[in-house]
């Protein structure tokens, strides 16, 4: 049965219930002499009721009293190791307050133990502590309930324990009483909602459901850092509470003690502690102008950052990729931290600010803990190395076939991998892994493990009849297969449950699955597409469908969220067969309602790569981009300020206003150094596109340090294969267009070696589509010496037809050309310093190009938007003298053009040829 009509939070709760279920059966059976169940609670209950109804005065109840005045503490505190302290404990006759300051030093000695030792004194608390505390419980106040509860379960103290359930009890019903009355102790809500939270022991809405009402109370009063830290400490534990009125209004008070300097590089803590709360995936994408805030306030700092909180620092900085003011800072920060401690967690944070000259140094460090077992025993170390390796883009096979191993190991080793589902980060980690391996690489031991545990988790837990969990199994076993008939077909179970959950379905939840199809696709089915599969795929793609026609309907009232547009687009994206439909293009529509304040550098970048590989144009989005590059110049980086420049080229879009040109070129001139060489090299081709950029970033890059610096990355780079020629090929570009476009600035053309090259091993494969122009024109012109066909140009353009006429419009036959290539571009290049010879060679109407321009020059969705490289090319070639003419494939191939002499026709018309 699947309970689909149950929202997500029921679901939850629904889990919960059902584990406790299970836990009372548990010790409903177990055997004669075993420990005592877990109470009901109820004469508990009455007696916590009866002492609420007459609670003592705040003169009545005893202080914590110091070391000073109270022998009994002094002595306790004296205790030098914990045994010292477990046995003053026992030997003095202790008061409630002598028993919560005693569980405090216990939870300081603890910290200071090995796992061992930990263990032993855990248990001496089950025994000697616990007991002695039970009767007290009625008496203790939140602030000593909070303290006892938080300690216990830091110290691993199970919430099964009569004494630890009893204490949460009452605490939760001190709190639940004092609503609508008085406020509850915000440094007590804050160690409750921690506690609550560790090992997932509890459905935190549910138990902490009345913490709500006391946090408005206290973000209304909060003026100092110690509230501000606690605050946020609650509200990241409690955020499936916390609503967007409630965080706005914490938000308004965080930026008052901003702008008051009440909080400022000196409260570290309460700082800290607020970027964490802010950085919470499920919302983080709404803060960003607060979270930069927060960074900068850090930033005099971030040298004497504890190596913890720089970590958490660092990654806060990657996510956002903003503000730029912390690259330096950060970068030294982070190789510091490298040098203190060389672990896998250290390495993660310094490698995303490595250059390609560090490139080599982080590998061979990268090599030797990998293989180190000590560096596997770290907290999270397979997560650590995974972004290494993914950051570092390592192709060696053996590195990456023994990274995959450890994880197969730590699977069967670890039982920690089976509870909630964490095996699960490894498939989400699998299915993102991207090297220069072009996709192509498995590890077909780590799939198989983990699409068994997959499928047992859809068919056996609970899990599977979760909508975000299934989501997440289900992509894993759409990818990768490992299931019985997997070569022909995709579980049953799995599209069964699919469609039964599809109203549940969240975007997150639409893109996961849509990425296990499109790998399935590329990996599984690449050659042949068994029926079956592709009819299963078929229903898969209406149910996607399906979800994203109920989002967008839901987008009207509730309007989505850049981020969550991003998602959907790119859900659609990983189908071909999506990327047709209606909604699809009603999708891309929504993007013209956001404005350049919706933005930040994620979302940009996120989009930048939408629009690069839909190839689709929405000006309206376009604008907005280069708006949020001129507003958050100061802030934004180098390499986000290249993305945008390169989508725009690529999609042939100019910005309406040109100061966001100049604002993107003074962003390129102050990154430099940090950006690399094809970054750079991109950035400064769109900017010439755009006739904007500086003599004094064209003067950067052609120079002998800069070549040198691009030949260096090319020497270390990670994918010899493709990115060696992927450079060389955008230097060559941009080397033609500051010679044609920028004469003044006397660059040299230093590429003709390398268009040689290319032109020899470049195969010449007539299209069907240049056969059928070539033919037409032989008919034509009536003599095959009247054009050229694949003529080359100096600076290298190929042009598919070249035609000469007389100044009657007459085909005549070409003139022979120059003895050599460098000939023809020693004259065209002194013609082009001369403003006379350049107006004359513009206007020259005695050659005439014609290009064949297939599907792929054209924006997917306008067909009659010509894309920033073809205009380009044909801008420049009018510049060398030629009239150029274009033929569309789409119209070439059109209906009407079917009819008999239609073709020829048109033809005649474009080269206004009379017979």
């Amino acid at each position: 049965m699947y309970l689909s009509h149950l929202s997500r939070a029921q679901w939850k709760c629904v889990h919960y219930f059902l584990q406790l279920r299970q836990i009372r059966l548990a010790k409903r059976h177990a055997s004669l002499g075993a420990k005592p169940p877990i109470q009901t609670f109820a004469a508990e209950n009455k007696l916590l009721r009866r002492s609420l109804s007459h609670p003592a005065s705040e003169e009545s109840l005893p202080r914590a009293p110091s070391a000073d005045s109270d022998p009994l503490i002094a002595r306790m505190v004296s205790a030098q190791t914990s045994e010292q302290l477990l046995a003053a404990m026992g030997s003095l006759d202790l008061q409630r307050t002598h028993l919560v300051e005693g569980i405090s030093l216990l939870w300081h000695h603890y910290q200071g133990l090995d796992p061992p030792e930990r263990s032993a004194l855990s248990q001496d608390i089950l025994g000697g502590i616990l007991p002695r505390l039970d009767p007290h419980i009625g008496q203790l106040e939140l602030e000593e309930l909070s303290r006892c509860y938080l300690y216990f379960r830091k110290m691993h103290i199970a919430n099964s324990e009569p004494t630890v359930e009893a204490v949460l009890s009452r605490a939760l019903l001190l709190i639940n009483s004092q609503v609508g009355k008085e406020v509850a102790p915000l440094s007590a809500l804050s160690r409750l909602s921690v506690g609550v939270n560790l090992e997932r022991d509890f459905f935190t809405p549910l138990v902490c459901r009345n913490f709500v009402h006391h946090l408005e109370k206290h973000i209304a009063e909060c003026q100092t850092e110690e509230q501000v830290r606690l605050l946020s400490t609650c509200l990241f534990q409690l955020h499936q509470l916390v609503d967007t009125e409630l965080l706005d209004v914490f938000k308004r008070r965080v930026q008052e003690l901003l702008d008051n300097k009440v909080l400022n590089e000196e409260t570290l803590k309460a700082l800290l502690k607020v970027l964490h709360m802010l950085n919470i995936p499920v919302w983080s994408q709404h803060h960003t102008q607060l979270i930069r805030r927060v960074l900068l306030a850090l930033k005099p700092a971030i040298a004497r950052l504890e190596p913890a909180d720089l970590k958490g620092v660092l990654r806060t900085f990657l996510h956002h990729q903003e503000p730029a003011e912390l690259v330096l800072p950060l970068q030294e920060a982070s190789e510091k931290l490298l040098e203190e401690e060389a672990t896998a967690d250290a390495l993660s944070c310094a490698v995303p600010f490595a250059t390609p000259l560090q490139r080599d140094r982080y590998t061979r460090l990268f090599r030797e803990l990998l293989h180190s077992k000590e560096a596997w025993l770290l907290p999270n170390a397979s997560g650590h190395f995974f972004s290494v390796l993914r950051t570092l883009k390592i192709s060696d096979l053996g590195l990456c076939n023994t990274y995959w191993s450890a994880v197969v190991q730590e699977l069967d080793s670890c039982q920690e991998e089976q509870k909630h589902l964490r095996f699960l980060r490894h498939c989400q980690r699998y299915m993102n892994f991207n090297n220069n391996l072009g996709g192509t690489y498995r590890h077909h031991e780590v799939e198989r493990k983990l699409s068994r545990m997959c499928m047992s988790a859809m068919e056996a837990d609970i899990a599977g009849r979760v909508p975000s969990k299934f989501a997440r199994l289900a992509a894993f076993t759409l990818a990768y297969g490992h299931t019985p008939f997997s070569w022909k077909k995709f579980p049953n179970v799995l599209l069964s449950k699919l469609l039964a959950m599809a109203p549940q379905l969240d975007i997150q939840d639409c893109f996961l699955l849509s990425r296990g199809m499109q790998i399935a696709c590329e990996l599984r089915f690449r050659q042949h597409l068994p029926s079956v599969a592709a009819m299963q795929l078929a229903t898969m793609d209406n149910v996607l469908i399906n979800c994203a026609e109920r989002h967008l309907a839901e987008a009207e009232s509730d309007p989505l969220s850049a981020s969550d547009l991003n998602m959907v687009v790119r859900t659609l994206s990983h189908r071909k067969s999506l990327k047709n439909t209606v909604v699809y293009n009603q999708f891309l529509s929504l993007y013209k309602t956001l404005e350049w304040k919706d933005l930040n550098s994620r979302v940009v970048r996120d989009m930048a790569y939408n629009f690069n590989a839909s190839q689709f144009l929405v000006p309206e989005l376009l604008e907005s981009m280069f708006g949020y590059v001129s507003a958050q110049h100061d802030h934004i980086t180098g390499d986000t300020v290249e993305k945008v420049l390169t989508c725009a080229y690529n999609l042939g879009y100019t910005p309406a206003s040109l100061e966001s040109l100049d604002y993107a070129a003074q962003v390129l001139i102050r990154d430099f150094d940090q950006m690399s060489g094809l970054a750079l090299v991109q950035a400064c081709l769109a900017l010439c596109f755009y006739k904007s950029i500086p003599e004094q970033l064209i003067n950067q890059i052609f120079c002998v340090k800069f070549i040198q610096r691009v030949e260096d990355e090319i020497q270390v780079c990670y994918s010899k294969a493709t990115y060696p020629e992927r450079v060389l090929n955008l230097v060559m570009q941009l080397n033609r267009t500051v010679c044609l476009d920028f004469p003044e600035t006397n660059v040299p053309w230093f590429q003709q070696n390398y268009i040689e090259a290319q032109m020899s091993k470049r195969p010449l494969t007539a299209s069907a589509f240049s056969r059928d122009v070539k033919e037409l024109l032989q008919s034509l012109l009536k003599n095959d010496k009247h054009f050229r066909c694949n003529h080359t140009t100096p600076y290298g353009y190929q042009i598919d037809f070249v035609i000469h006429f007389d100044k009657e419009r007459r085909p005549i036959p070409a003139p022979p050309v120059e003895a050599t290539m460098l000939d023809r571009i020693t004259k065209l290049a002194s013609n082009l310093k001369k403003p006379m010879c350049r107006n004359l060679i513009l206007f020259s109407p005695c050659r005439v190009a014609i290009l064949l321009l297939k599907l792929d020059s054209f924006c997917d969705n306008d067909l009659t938007a010509l894309r920033g490289p073809e205009s380009l090319k044909m801008k420049h070639l009018e510049m060398m003298g030629y009239k150029v003419l274009q033929i569309n494939e789409h119209d070439w191939n059109s209906k009407y053009m079917a009819a008999p002499g239609a073709k020829a026709n048109y033809l005649k018309c474009l080269l206004q040829i009379s017979h």
